[in-house]
């Protein structure tokens, strides 16, 4: 599929609306969390006394919980309805929740923003898995790879944009209002571009719903380890969100404690490793295959693990210094060639990722396939999790906050190895 013909996806109606609506909702979920940060730490959002340096990482873990709490349970949903029908009762879903959290940032209520928040997370835990489990039904095998690279490419986009608008506006003398009034716009825009997608049948009508939270789960996740082939690239798209997870976390930290610099720089990066992301999965959207293209995550998990380990190396021997800002980071030659292996690493994440992502998806048995999927999404938010307590180990050791970048190069390397091994087996 030539890259022409990859975008023209877009304009079809069995794709495009829900590359559309899924891009408002993810820059509408990072608009809503970066203004409730800023809040918190600028703004003088309070919730029970609790101090800022523990609300904000708490208000992450509100985000994430759902994921945990409900994946199983919607991975069934999706697999028990129609999942366009799943698809557009979530949007529907995502105006109300948006109508609270314009409340909230109206009268600046941190109980208010933060029941929303909850509710946000639990409505992208539902949306997760039927977006994923619907690809194969609206694309054929050899467009799954186009397709998820748009996905993931305008989903970093909508993360990166998302982030700026709540950072930039939240402080604007009408800033609440503004937020506002975009989320709930966006919400309804997204909602109406989803109900354009066409009507597929359940996969599954007789399966009779799990609503205990802890057997759902784990008959969830058994009956992924029962589909081995979907299984193995499961593995590589959660280790990419435990990678994602500690470069991001331990960024602040190495800019300040490592490079000596102040938060504008810490800006820089997280916008350079946005886009990176976004062009690597993007790239993937000329790829057309009917079959598995293994070489090209083994070769992006390979140079990820280059550019990984050039971190370490790049950061290394700086002295302390009173905290400069970007004059005084772009004025030495290391940083440029720090900030080049950011943006390569997350090319390579890209890369790596969208390829598995398809994978998972053909190889999941139609009638479970929702199912499967939301195991995925649960090993994700695990793998994430553990990515930040990763975090806490090394600092524990005493060890340098770049070693974290050394163990993404490692353990990056090592599934690479594992793909090579298991391809010329033939049994990836």
């Amino acid at each position: 599929m030539s890259e022409s013909t990859a975008f023209q996806l877009i304009r079809q109606r069995r794709f495009g609306p829900l590359l559309i609506s899924q891009t408002l909702g993810g820059f509408n979920d990072n608009v809503f969390k970066y203004s409730l940060i800023i809040l918190i730490t600028f703004g003088g959002l309070h919730l029970q006394g609790i101090p800022r340096s523990i609300l904000v990482p708490v208000a992450a873990t509100i985000f994430t919980l759902p994921f945990f709490l409900f994946s199983a349970l919607s991975g069934q949903i999706a697999d028990r309805y129609p999942r366009d029908l799943v698809l557009k009762h979530t949007k529907f879903a995502e105006i109300i929740l948006m109508l609270s959290a314009a409340l909230g940032f109206i009268l600046n209520s941190g109980p208010i923003l933060f029941i929303t928040l909850f509710f946000m997370g639990a409505q992208s835990a539902i949306f997760a898995p039927a977006k994923q489990a619907s690809l194969p039904q609206y694309l054929s095998r050899k467009e799954l790879v186009s397709g998820n690279a748009m996905i993931s490419g305008t989903l970093f986009l909508s993360i990166l944009s998302g982030s700026l608008v709540g950072i930039l506006l939240i402080r604007h003398p009408f800033g609440p209002e503004i937020i506002g009034g975009l989320l709930v716009i966006l919400a309804a825009l997204g909602w109406v571009f989803m109900r354009m997608m066409p009507t597929k049948p359940a996969a599954a009508p007789q399966l009779k719903l799990n609503w205990n939270i802890v057997s759902g789960t784990w008959h969830t996740m058994a009956n992924l380890f029962t589909e081995p082939k979907a299984l193995r690239p499961l593995i590589g798209v959660a280790w990419f969100w435990t990678a994602g997870a500690a470069s991001t976390t331990v960024l602040p930290l190495l800019v300040h404690d490592v490079l000596y610099m102040n938060v504008s720089v810490v800006s820089v990066f997280m916008a350079v490793f946005t886009i990176g992301a976004a062009l690597g999965s993007l790239g993937c959207a000329s790829i057309n295959r009917d079959r598995d293209i293994l070489w090209l995550s083994i070769a992006g998990a390979i140079l990820l693990s280059i550019f990984a380990m050039d971190v370490l190396l790049s950061s290394a021997g700086r002295s302390p210094m009173p905290l400069g800002g970007l004059n005084e980071f772009f004025a030495d030659k290391r940083n440029w060639r720090l900030l080049f292996d950011f943006f390569a690493m997350a090319v390579f994440s890209g890369v790596f990722v969208v390829p598995l992502q398809a994978m998972s998806q053909h190889r999941a048995p139609e009638k479970s396939r929702a199912r499967i999927l939301a195991g995925g999404a649960v090993m994700n938010a695990a793998g994430a999790s553990f990515g930040q307590l990763a975090l806490i180990g090394i600092a524990r050791a005493h060890l340098p906050l770049s070693s974290a970048y050394a163990g993404i190069a490692i353990f990056s390397l090592l599934f690479a190895l594992f793909m090579i091994y298991r391809g010329i087996k033939n049994t990836w």
